[in-house]
């Protein structure tokens, strides 16, 4: 049984456009899921936050940066560090 859509009123270029707009969100909405996604890890946090490697682990270890250990890597989210980011920037004013 095959499905048939009937378009009224509606011009090829039109049509077109209405597609090409969809698409653009749905494009948009996977790109923000994949960015979302993103892993890093302890020399690419170092080098985001100008400090040593050996200051990140601390802070995995503190807890302070939360991170998930594969072996012997460690892996940061993106959105954790931005996250702990954010909650250090709020106990800094706090005080």
């Amino acid at each position: 049984m095959e499905k048939s859509i009937l378009l009224h009123n509606i011009t090829p270029n039109e049509l077109k456009d209405l597609i090409i707009a969809d698409l653009k969100i749905e494009l948009e909405k996977i790109l923000n899921r994949v960015n979302e996604q993103e892993n890093y890890s302890v020399d690419e946090v170092s080098k985001l936050l100008d400090c040593s490697k050996l200051t990140v682990y601390n802070y995995i270890k503190k807890g302070v940066l939360p991170a998930s250990k594969i072996g012997r890597r460690h892996i940061i989210k993106k959105s954790d560090l931005d996250a702990s980011i954010k909650e250090v920037k709020s106990l800094k004013y706090k005080r």
